[in-house]
């Protein structure tokens, strides 16, 4: 499985086995197909939808105010209360429930690629205010490559209603 880093809009260009995993602490409706935030689907074009990876929603933890006036990461009052909650994280326990999710969510649908489990956030990657790079950073200090999909994701290879909590 390969891990990898998105934003909500470009879920429609994803592909069966990049499995979005929404990192948010609230989703765009859509998301949830207007349903509540528990409600999972597979959309018309067979992706699944509102995935929420419960570990890493966290933000409700952290003091401080989104946005900031500085829009400068290295000042970001959120971003270090962030990764000390993410520390606190069963990473082995997380990493291994989306690991077996991935793989059998390809295996019953079908699926030959190898699965992409991809973070969802809102930003896009340019906007450096997001937790995309704590994410990021928290995968790779356990050894797990994490980086953002290549664009255009074209060329790259590749339930149930209630909350998944790896």
């Amino acid at each position: 499985m390969k891990v990898r880093t998105s934003y909500f809009y470009q879920i429609r260009n994803f592909k069966k086995n990049m499995i979005p995993m929404s990192t948010a602490l609230s989703d765009p409706a859509w998301f949830h197909d207007n349903q509540d935030k528990n409600h999972t689907f597979i959309d018309k074009r067979g992706i699944l939808n509102g995935l929420r990876l419960l570990p890493v929603i966290v933000q409700g933890n952290c003091e401080g105010c989104c946005p900031c006036e500085d829009k400068d990461p290295s000042k970001c009052p959120l971003r270090a209360p962030y990764e000390f909650e993410l520390s606190l994280i069963d990473f082995d326990k997380m990493y291994k429930g989306m690991e077996q999710f991935c793989n059998e969510y390809c295996k019953q649908n079908g699926i030959q690629e190898e699965p992409i489990a991809v973070l969802i956030v809102y930003e896009t990657p340019d906007n450096k205010c997001s937790e995309r790079d704590s994410l990021q950073k928290l995968f790779i200090s356990h050894g797990i490559e994490c980086k953002e999909l290549d664009y255009p994701i074209n060329n790259l290879t590749m339930i149930k209603d209630e909350p998944f909590d790896f």
